[in-house]
């Protein structure tokens, strides 16, 4: 397994003291309501089982220190993260239900409750292929004992669930919505469909389709749990629950590869309809800490998220989040969400052909389109360097820079064993950044890790790692873990989110 990138040519000038930026992605190939009560959290606990060149100094001289912390565009004006919580998704869905005029074809399945709605021109084996494909992603869902989607009364002509067919090519994501919040309900809950293109040449689709239908189901299933949460964990939610229901390699490739060329995007920005790698989330999720059978850990926290909204709202209340049922959680477990956010920082780290086997499983299935964008790829002789991202780094967002040292480690030379890399990082208020330096050793597998905890109200970081030899370097594991401010922590209904920038150290 290749772990290195392709390093960058140092000039001979060193510049001035700004930290370097990265001219563009390394090496890789083109193309609130209060927390939730006892039962709740008991629910959730079931699920949760287990500086360009070196500075030039004369021989024998000390290394310069580190630089001064960065100034910081935000300080002492941390409004933009202290403002009111923003309002959750539109009670009236964007998105309505064709007029059934448009769509007279309707086929219903004779043994679950789903229907397929298309125009007069819509070949009928086109629908019952789609038909065919929700009905599979329905026995799916019911195998891993998740709700079905909630009955509609008599929208688009019974209680089923609906899937509207269009004709024409597949020109880019589905477009799910929800109907009016279900009367009765103590909790936000709405019945939902959707609308798709129609199989362009039915038995040669390939699973597109089929990835599809699960994906708007599974929207479906989500929004009978909690109809009012936020858009990016219902898109999360949605296109883990079409990978694991209906696998299809080309489009899961294409979502992770573009989540991985952009991890300083937050966790939650993406947008309803199209399959996201934002799945590998809750993927680690249950991973990690689930008990062994797909979802439930999502499903969980869309459950325990569940809220009231007060009737005429024109927005739902969307507060408690998934995030404020998953931090309040790990709480009860000793844990905090800034520890859980950099665990699976480091585990998407070792994605694709970077896999060790140790971090995700089934993690080497995506190969190349796996492999997380480094910021810099550093040989351990150019040091001391400062550098700083390309991009700023969005709440729940990562970044990742690589120091080289396989050259050092392959002569034998006597200097890894004794010698020591300084780390300092420096970012802007009030962001909140944790890091981690993981060893990573010959095999590409991970040796060892040194945290470096975030300090609340403290805008740097630094820490002395020892114990190089043997090693092909470190990799160095940035997360923005959302605001220093206590009583404002990260919430996906904020969007969109203030990124903020930092500028690292590295001297030996």
């Amino acid at each position: 397994m290749a772990v290195a990138l392709p390093t960058r040519p140092c000039p001979t000038h060193a510049p001035p003291r700004p930290p370097e930026r990265a001219p563009g992605p390394p090496g890789t190939p083109a193309p609130r309501r209060r927390a939730p009560g006892a039962l709740a959290l008991l629910a959730l606990a079931a699920a949760l089982g287990g500086p360009h060149a070196a500075a030039a100094r004369a021989p024998g001289a000390p290394p310069p220190g580190p630089p001064a912390p960065a100034a910081s565009a935000q300080a002492g004006a941390p409004a933009d993260d202290a403002a009111a919580p923003a309002d959750g998704r539109p009670v009236v869905s964007p998105v309505q239900r064709p007029d059934e005029r448009d769509v007279p074809q309707r086929a219903c399945s004779f043994t679950l409750p789903v229907c397929v709605h298309a125009p007069a021109d819509v070949p009928g084996a086109a629908v019952l292929e789609s038909l065919a494909h929700l009905e599979a992603a329905m026995r799916a869902y019911d195998a891993l004992g998740l709700p079905r989607p909630l009955p509609d009364g008599q929208r688009g002509g019974g209680p089923s669930y609906d899937l509207y067919l269009e004709r024409g090519p597949r020109r880019g994501p589905l477009r799910v919505g929800h109907d009016m919040r279900a009367l009765g309900d103590r909790f936000d809950a709405a019945s939902a469909f959707a609308v798709a293109a129609a199989p362009a040449a039915p038995g040669r689709g390939g699973c597109a389709s089929a990835s599809d239908a699960a994906y708007a189901l599974g929207h479906a299933v989500a929004a009978r749990l909690d109809a009012g949460a936020e858009e990016g964990a219902l898109a999360m939610t949605a296109s883990y629950l079409a990978a694991v229901a209906a696998p299809c390699p080309a489009e899961e490739l294409a979502a992770v590869d573009a989540f991985q060329r952009a991890p300083e995007r937050a966790l939650t920005g993406a947008a309803l309809g199209a399959l996201d790698g934002a799945l590998l989330f809750p993927w680690y999720l249950d991973d990690a800490h689930g008990t062994g059978t797909p979802a439930h850990i999502a499903m969980s926290l869309l459950a325990i998220a569940a809220q009231s909204t007060p009737a005429g709202a024109a927005r739902f209340r969307a507060e408690p989040d998934v995030f404020d049922a998953l931090r309040a959680s790990l709480r009860s477990r000793g844990k905090d969400l800034d520890d859980l956010l950099l665990e699976f920082a480091v585990a998407r780290a070792f994605l694709g052909s970077r896999s060790d086997g140790a971090h995700l499983s089934d993690a080497a299935r995506f190969g190349d389109f796996g492999r997380v964008r480094f910021e810099w790829s550093l040989p351990y002789a150019t040091l001391p360097r400062r550098v700083a991202p390309l991009r700023p780094i969005e709440p729940t967002g990562a970044t990742y820079l690589w120091l080289d040292l396989s050259a050092e480690s392959a002569a034998g030379g006597p200097d890894l064993k004794t010698a020591e890399i300084t780390f300092v990082a420096d970012w802007e208020l009030p962001a909140l950044f944790r890091w981690a330096i993981v060893k990573v050793d010959r095999q590409g597998a991970e040796a060892g890790r040194v945290e470096v905890a975030g300090i609340f109200g403290s805008s740097r970081a630094q820490r002395t790692v020892v114990g190089l030899e043997g090693l092909a370097g470190l990799l160095i594991v940035g997360v923005n873990a959302g605001s220093m401010i206590r009583n404002h922590p990260f919430d996906p209904d904020d969007a969109p989110f203030m990124p903020h920038a930092y500028a690292v150290w590295l001297s030996r």
